[in-house]
């Protein structure tokens, strides 16, 4: 079966393959041995799943644990119940991450009372894994900007319009707020011309790491199953890098601001300017796409223009607001 882009997002439960090769939890190895050699001779063997009486999903068991078990023992006494599996109503998206993770042959299916309903074959991936990478890649890349793939193939200038102009008018709402920010903070601009040369490069900075980070979170917001605790180490672990960089930025470009010969406290202003609103914006942009998704959003359709939001006026609130208390 040919895998295309629009196929990704489609349930799992389309590609079902009944599964045979299944054995109960109460029966004896070989009882099941005898199962195999009558009834599954001519059926294609990947793997041995384990299920109960109500025909759920318990583990998995090996050829080598059927052939060295002990012949009175019983299934359930040797079945690992570790199993990668896949929910019915998960996508053909997600069920590609998990083939490219666990380089499995297989996965079950299972519904929503954990019952079996069958099997995913490797071969859906490798019909469709030469485009899978690059087609979620420019979905994520199109909705971080508030269009999307459907949209752009179905073309109307209308519809169009709709779908776009509204994501825009968070790029306008930034600008009217930095331009307020600016208003107020007007003394301290005229006083001081380097600080106004500067704010393009301080908004860039903090616009670039703060979509680094948010596009950092909606990579292991991928993952089938989410965990806090797994959460928590990312975001320690993406915080920690993000503050490397801040303070890098931070450090450059407060010492090449001395360049202009303005004195020491403009340059003092630009670099923590840097630091505070790329350390924040960053952070945001973390926290954001988490939050989106905790309330069953797409939080790629959102994020991006949301977060560019926040990272202008944040950044231009803190730059200018430092420059106003520390200079004047």
């Amino acid at each position: 079966m040919k895998i295309t882009e629009n196929d990704l997002e489609k349930p799992v439960s389309t590609y079902i393959i009944p599964v045979e090769t299944h054995l109960n939890i109460n029966d004896r190895i070989d009882e099941a041995l005898h199962k195999i050699r009558t009834e599954l001779s001519n059926e294609k063997i990947l793997y041995f799943y384990a299920i109960d009486d109500e025909g759920k999903l318990v583990g998995t068991l090996s050829t080598r644990q059927l052939l060295l078990s002990d012949p009175t023992c019983f299934v359930g006494e040797v079945v690992q119940d570790q199993v990668v599996h896949l929910q019915h109503t998960q996508t053909l998206s997600e069920a590609m991450a998990l083939f490219e993770k666990h380089h499995l042959l297989a996965l079950p299916v299972i519904d929503a009372e954990g019952k079996l309903l069958g099997t995913l074959s490797v071969s859906l991936y490798m019909d469709g894994s030469f485009n899978v990478a690059d087609a979620r890649h420019r979905r994520d890349v199109f909705q971080i900007m508030g269009l999307s793939v459907e949209t752009g193939k179905k073309f109307s200038v209308v519809r169009g319009y709709r779908f776009r102009m509204p994501w825009l008018f968070c790029n306008m709402i930034s600008g009217f707020i930095c331009a307020l920010i600016a208003s107020r903070n007007e003394e301290v601009l005229n006083q001081f011309l380097l600080l106004a040369m500067f704010i393009p490069l301080v908004l860039t900075l903090s616009e670039s790491v703060s979509m680094q980070s948010m596009t950092q979170s909606l990579q292991f917001l991928r993952r089938p199953k989410i965990q806090l605790k797994y959460i928590a180490l990312q975001v320690k672990k993406e915080w920690s890098i993000v503050f490397l960089i801040a303070a890098s930025c931070s450090l450059i470009v407060g010492l090449l601001s001395m360049v202009w010969g303005d004195g020491l406290a403009p340059s003092l202003v630009i670099g923590f300017g840097i630091l505070v609103s790329v350390l924040i914006s960053a952070g945001f942009g973390i926290v954001f796409p988490i939050f989106i998704h905790k309330t069953k959003l797409d939080p790629k359709v959102a994020s991006g223009p949301v977060v560019l939001m926040f990272a202008d006026a944040f950044t231009t609130f803190v730059y200018l607001s430092t420059a106003s208390w520390f200079l004047l």
